[in-house]
């Protein structure tokens, strides 16, 4: 498994500026009817001071598609209760027409951040390093900026590993284990060539990094690669339109949080079991019960026969 990469081509290279990253992942597994499941990243970008970065980038180890990449910052910005839902705090949003940032203040009415929604035009796709670079063109200005994406398909496909259990036949026919690997700027798993890019412009370094897995409460988790934070249950009513599956209304999920603090790179390692129990396998399963049963009859018949012959 390869890392992702997040980095930025500053305006001036001789300025030495210090810019505070937070990132924020929440990676969403939905079900979706019988063992199927609706998966993407979300992906939250915070930089404290963006006057210096021509074009923020981020790197996939697989190459996407336009359509897998998108800005999300519609499907909540006007939705007051989600944004402090996103963000744990009570925030206020203040927009105008004719600005594509959205001033968030807090309860005492003080400018907190920047919730800045790009558009297709501020957004450049390169297939290149085995995998596709996103530049971003962001706003140049000395005040904290956040950004948030979603990201689906091939690479969302190439974090996770499933497989069954070894343990139990019968467990291993009503049940899945998944396992979720993912990383961010790991030096060791990156492109030599994308290395000396980034060398040449300049890495971010993370302040924080909040990753959360959003699953059914059915889902039961059984490895990760530290403990938890926290576990909370999510109010779905408020996810629908945001997750773009109304499903999510009829289940109970759960999100579990992790946090990193002034690191160069996160490896996130999740391993879950989940119960796959839907019409499909059981009728298998039950088709099979039955002609082993007519077999064992019938195999018991004719040994009987034999039996009382002798």
């Amino acid at each position: 498994m390869k890392s992702i990469a997040i980095w930025y081509k500053p305006v001036n290279y001789n300025l030495e500026t210090i810019e505070k990253l937070d990132l924020h992942f929440n990676f969403w597994k939905i079900p979706n009817g019988a063992s199927k499941s609706h998966r993407f990243l979300d992906i939250g970008i915070k930089i404290s001071n963006t006057k210096n970065i021509e074009s923020l980038k981020i790197y996939f180890p697989v190459r996407i598609k336009d359509a897998d990449f998108e800005d999300i910052v519609e499907k909540f910005i006007h939705k007051v209760d989600l944004v402090s839902a996103i963000f744990n705090e009570n925030y206020k949003v203040i927009s105008t027409a004719t600005s594509k940032s959205f001033e968030i203040k807090d309860t005492n009415n003080e400018f907190v951040f920047n919730i800045y929604k790009t558009s297709i035009s501020d957004l450049i796709f390169e297939d290149k390093y085995e995998g596709t670079v996103v530049s971003i063109c962001i706003p140049k200005e000395e005040k904290t900026n956040y950004f948030r994406f979603r990201i689906k398909g091939d690479f969302i496909n190439s974090l996770t590993t499933i497989s069954r259990p070894t343990n139990s036949i019968f467990q291993s026919a009503f049940s899945e284990i998944e396992m979720i690997d993912f990383r961010v700027n790991e030096i060791r798993d990156l492109n030599h060539d994308l290395l000396e890019q980034i060398n040449v412009e300049r890495l971010l370094k993370i302040q924080k990094q909040h990753f959360f897995f959003i699953c059914s409460k059915d889902e039961e988790l059984i490895g990760n690669h530290q403990p938890f934070l926290s576990c909370r249950n999510l109010e779905n009513y408020k996810w629908d339109d945001y997750v773009g599956n109304k499903k999510i209304d009829n289940q109970t999920y759960l999100a579990y949080h992790w946090n990193e603090k002034e690191v160069e790179s996160v490896s996130t390692l999740i391993k879950t079991k989940y119960e796959k129990n839907n019409w499909k396998t059981i009728a298998k399963y039950t088709i099979f019960a039955i002609i082993f049963a007519v077999v064992v009859n019938l195999f018991s018949n004719w040994l009987y026969e034999v039996i009382k012959g002798l």
